[in-house]
């Protein structure tokens, strides 16, 4: 049975059955018709507003990568790097966790997934970093020659390792401490 919803509301119902489909069975799974049944739309809808699965799975991974984790200036490093990472932890620990798994997992035996993943996902996450410690540098509070490509992946790859490896707790204290004691000391200026 199809269900009469628009904008937001059916865009949100299509992008979640699509990570679903993607969770339980990989990007194999993600089809045009799979997807429609599960959002109870129809296959015209979707072609509407996408050509075809693989694009629709890469446009929800960047709406998830753009909108799930904030970015906004607060005024220093540290409280970028508190309301970023907390904005990671609220989406390793909330209900979309295992739908990142999942992707994550698929990607290893898809490599048009992985390389999507790559590109447009982590890359843009990748330049929102860059960004945020180009402002740190205007600011002060981060030092002119950090690593950049070191500083932009240091907090993250901490939560993701805790969600894809050890399973250990993912909180806002190790947030706090991820930020405290490895973060701002690894990008302080120097005397």
């Amino acid at each position: 049975m199809v269900t009469r919803r628009r904008g937001a509301e059916l865009d949100d119902a299509i992008r979640a059955a699509a990570l679903e489909l993607l969770a339980r069975g990989g990007p194999a799974a993600v089809t045009m018709e799979a997807v429609a049944s599960a959002a109870r739309t129809s296959k015209p809808v979707l072609y509407r507003r996408w050509p075809d699965s693989r694009t629709l799975l890469r446009d929800t991974l960047l709406v998830i990568a753009r909108t799930a984790i904030p970015h906004e200036d607060t005024g220093s490093y540290r409280g970028d790097m508190l309301a970023l990472l907390r904005g990671w932890a609220a989406l390793f620990t909330g209900p979309q966790a295992a739908i990142l798994r999942g992707v994550v997992a698929a990607s290893v035996q898809d490599e048009q997934l992985a390389e999507t993943l790559r590109r447009d996902v982590i890359g843009y996450r990748k330049a929102e970093m860059s960004a945020l410690l180009a402002r740190g540098v205007e600011r002060g509070d981060v030092r002119v020659d950090v690593p950049v490509h070191l500083a932009r992946e240091l907090g993250q790859s901490v939560l993701w390792h805790r969600l894809l490896v050890t399973g250990d707790p993912i909180d806002d204290d190790l947030v706090v401490e991820l930020v405290d004691e490895v973060l701002v000391p690894f990008v302080a200026p120097r005397p």
